[in-house]
């Protein structure tokens, strides 16, 4: 099965202890991922692509990945990460609903609310591809987006069942507990964040990186099937 392309987006605040993240929680019967926390994110759609975007992205990555995730974002929690200049609160959600019914496309949204992501500080980090094999299948690209504080509300869809803020120390910790489940991205996105102490230091080192599809294989041992990724051990012996 050729992987569908798709992109997520770490929303990273600065805390007091730190670097801190958005996760969202997946529904126990999801057809992928079933209570799982993630970022938010998506497939990328045909309107992502659009060249009426040109303009108003920030020119993170792929033009259409970084819409997708900006269009998720926003579908998946209501979080605009760009100035309102052409309308208020409201107008935003409504846009938001039409948007989540498909009576609307985003880029008919970023048109009629004058939304402009030039400014919008993201960038894009990496690129994950889930297993050969895998009844469902993802090429996902990552970006990394700072806002300035932590959002008064997070407003999900039934897509998620919940939302919580973490550093990425107490999200290790917990998922080693076996109390947040996450997907094998997931968890090694976060211990990359784990090496920063500030989201503009890890917006520093992001920015620009070269990035090199990372294939996810799985691997037979003591602990049964594991989930590997490119240098680790094992790993190429897959091939």
């Amino acid at each position: 099965m050729t992987p569908r392309p798709a992109a997520t987006v770490v929303v990273a605040t600065q805390a007091v202890d730190g670097l801190e993240f958005l996760l969202l929680q997946r529904p126990g019967d999801a057809r992928f991922g079933a209570g799982a926390w993630a970022f938010p994110g998506g497939a990328i759609d045909e309107d992502d692509a659009s060249a009426n975007w040109a303009y108003r992205l920030p020119g993170a990555g792929e033009a259409a990945a970084c819409v997708a995730a900006l269009r998720e974002l926003f579908e998946e929690t209501g979080i605009m990460p760009a100035p309102l200049r052409g309308c208020g609160p409201e107008a935003l959600a409504e846009a938001r609903r039409a948007l989540l019914s498909e009576q609307v496309r985003f880029s008919q949204v970023a048109e009629r609310l004058e939304l402009d992501f030039s400014s919008t500080p993201i960038v894009y980090f990496a690129r994950w591809i889930t297993p050969r094999g895998s009844a469902l299948r993802f090429d996902t690209r990552f970006f990394l987006l700072s806002l300035e504080g932590r959002p008064s509300r997070v407003s999900l869809t039934p897509e998620h069942e919940a939302a919580i803020w973490t550093t990425p120390a107490s999200a290790l910790r917990r998922f080693s507990a076996g109390r947040l489940p996450m997907m094998f991205p997931t968890e090694r996105t976060i211990e990359r964040l784990a090496g920063f102490r500030s989201v503009e230091e890890a917006m520093a080192a992001l920015s620009g990186v070269h990035v090199e599809p990372a294939l996810v294989r799985l691997g037979v041992g003591e602990k049964g099937v594991t989930p590997l990724a490119p240098g680790d051990p094992g790993y190429d012996e897959g091939r």
